[in-house]
């Protein structure tokens, strides 16, 4: 909340667009709240979910703060972020599991510390659905369906999740996995095919949908994407697709028999979840660029999360030793870049001084540029 309170968005970035919009609504009553949410239904809005205006009407309804507003985002999304981790790590408690927490900090690292304060929406419908569908797979309770389902009223675009984790519930979470992998070549070759019939059908998603698909598949937002990706740093360009790449590999090799690894009833659940996070990675890829798929640490995370409760399993296992050895240095790097960017978003308050500063003094230096310039 400390952290949310005294929160410095990057110029240019949702956080600083979320404030401007905050800070420039003197009052938002009941009767606006009411006509966006009704232009949510006909289609018309300009996100059409139902997180972000809630969450701007209930700070509206005592305050103009907007450091007030990032406080309750921060609130809400780190107590789900602590829940969902703690799912995590209950499963491997009982455990010999110390050696592999590299595999649980990256799962604590899948998005930077700011990303739900800062983007509001899609990080923190990213950890309501993951959740839900981990505490699914773990205890087959149909509520924990309905906590996935309310990540599409944080952010629309969850819903295309919701469709996999309906059909793998249905199946019991249980699948052959070489229909699995036709699956995947399936949509390797005839993946071109999707982003079309997408395209067609928008209209039935509302005006809404169809100018988000527009704008993320538009030439001119491509090309800029692809001019972004030009101009990275060799460590970033690396640790973008090690993050990907990496799991994909151990996925299936920890399907190696030569490897002789104990599996068990939920972690074949947990791989078969993984693979289809996969599916659904690829498919949304078919339609967004690569920077855009954010679909993928769907995958990402899911896969960490079978290897870390794999690995428990498999303790002497020297694959599993050796796996660890190369996370290390990539998670390592991925730490380091996700700090670096946070640096800027962590007020120097918050490490230099305390909450009592906050109320008497307006301090808007970032770590970043106290401690570096």
């Amino acid at each position: 909340m400390f952290y949310g309170y005294t929160f410095l968005p990057i110029p240019s970035s949702d956080g600083s667009r979320y404030q401007e919009d905050f800070a420039k609504t003197k009052s938002y009553t009941f009767s606006q709240y009411a006509y966006d949410v009704q232009e949510i239904f006909r289609g018309e809005a300009n996100n059409p979910d139902f997180y972000a205006p809630t969450l701007k009407y209930i700070v509206h309804s005592f305050t103009n703060d907007p450091h007030i507003y990032f406080l309750f985002a921060a609130l809400l999304y780190f107590f789900v972020v602590l829940k969902l981790l703690g799912t995590v790590w209950e499963m491997v408690v009982s455990k010999n599991a110390r050696y592999f927490i590299s595999f649980f900090i990256g799962c604590c690292f899948i998005y930077n510390l700011s990303a739900g304060v800062n983007a509001i929406r899609f990080p923190f419908a990213f950890m309501v659905f993951a959740y839900g569908a981990l505490n699914l797979i773990l205890k087959n309770e149909r509520k924990y369906l309905f906590i996935a389902f309310i990540s599409i009223l944080i952010h629309f675009a969850f819903s295309f999740s919701c469709v996999f984790l309906v059909i793998i519930y249905l199946f019991k979470f249980r699948s052959n996995p070489w229909i699995l992998y036709l699956l995947l070549l399936m949509f390797a070759f005839f993946g071109s095919l999707f982003p079309s019939f997408v395209e067609q059908n928008l209209e039935f998603l509302g005006k809404a949908t169809e100018s988000k698909f527009d704008a993320y598949t538009g030439e001119g937002f491509v090309e800029t994407r692809e001019e972004h990706l030009q101009v990275w740093n060799w460590y970033v360009y690396f640790n973008f697709y090690s993050v990907y790449f990496f799991p994909l590999i151990v996925l299936f090799v920890t399907r190696i028999r030569f490897f002789k690894i104990k599996t068990d009833e939920l972690s074949e659940k947990l791989y078969i979840f993984a693979v289809v996070m996969l599916l659904h990675a690829l498919l949304s890829g078919s339609v967004v660029d690569a920077i855009s798929n954010r679909f993928n640490l769907l995958f990402v995370f899911f896969t960490l999360v079978y290897i870390f409760y794999l690995s428990s399993d498999n303790y002497y296992n020297k694959i599993f030793r050796l796996i660890n050895y190369i996370y290390i240095p990539l998670l390592i790097i991925n730490i380091l870049i996700k700090f670096r960017g946070d640096l800027y978003t962590v007020n120097a308050v918050v490490v230099f001084g305390n909450v009592i500063v906050t109320f008497f003094m307006d301090i808007t230096v970032s770590i970043q540029d106290f401690m570096f310039g």
